[in-house]
């Protein structure tokens, strides 16, 4: 397979996420409140029924088109209508014109720290080895499957339906890891475009570095492979020396690549 340029790769990893917290998000029970506007200027996600960057942010300014200063501040008059605080804008360093993170500057957000975008081809997925048991969650198993993301990730479990409503949507793949007869971690990958996203990976504390999440990867990679994909795209923290994410490492043993390290503009803390 060809290399990616610059411009195609960040396209690439950029629309993948994107198209997969759209569909997410189009799959919260109404009364969430929840908003997914894709245009040119990229895919603003909103979510006022909960204050996190994750549900609430612009991706994708500046690749499909050059970023204006109206889009800018358009997109952050829109954000900060939702009333959560914790909103923000993600900037892939190839957008252009060199002068957006100024602009959204100007608009008020600064720089705040990086989610890290990576990507692998399409070759074999190595081996993990988890005392943990792996299976696909179909629609019965929705419910646990929800309960563990919001314990997982500490969200309300009022959030619950949101999670369990994707379970089953086209182009969704859910993953539970069991304890014996306990679910204790969570994945889920969506596919669309012969590429393949991973996310919406979770493990209840008292059971992480049981290996859950690598052997989750490698599960959805295979599968992945079995469904034509031809890329694998997903993102995590920025891993530091003063803050390490084991998530990262997981990705890096999986066979995933760095595409870039990517900015979050947010509200001043």
């Amino acid at each position: 397979m060809p290399p990616l340029s610059a411009i195609d790769l960040a396209c690439l990893v950029e629309s993948t996420e994107a198209s997969a917290y759209a569909d997410l998000m189009q799959a919260a029970p109404s009364d969430f409140g929840v908003d997914v506007d894709s245009s040119e200027d990229g895919v603003l996600l909103s979510a006022p029924c909960v204050d996190a960057l994750l549900f609430n942010r612009m991706v994708g300014l500046g690749l499909r088109r050059p970023a204006t200063r109206d889009a800018v501040h358009k997109a952050v008059e829109r954000l900060h209508a939702t009333g959560v605080r914790n909103f923000g804008i993600q900037l892939s360093p190839t957008a252009t014109p060199a002068d957006t993170a100024d602009w959204i500057g100007a608009a008020g957000l600064e720089r705040r720290d990086n989610w890290t975008k990576v990507y692998r081809p399409a070759t074999p997925e190595p081996t993990v080895p988890t005392e943990l048991r792996l299976e696909r969650a179909a629609a019965n198993l929705a419910d646990r499957f929800a309960a563990v993301a919001c314990m997982g990730f500490a969200m309300p479990p009022a959030l619950a339906p949101w999670f369990a409503a994707s379970v089953g949507r086209p182009g969704w793949y859910h993953y539970l890891a069991w304890a014996d007869d306990e679910p204790v971690a969570v994945a889920a990958m969506f596919v669309r475009d012969h590429v393949g996203w991973l996310g919406v990976a979770a493990t209840l504390p008292a059971h992480r570095r049981r290996g859950a999440q690598g052997a989750l990867m490698v599960r959805r990679i295979h599968d992945g492979l079995a469904l034509g994909c031809r890329w694998f795209v997903t993102e995590t923290g920025q891993d530091r020396p003063d803050k390490p994410n084991p998530s990262f490492h997981n990705m890096r043993r999986a066979g995933f690549v760095v595409a870039y390290d990517r900015p979050n503009f947010m509200l001043p803390r």
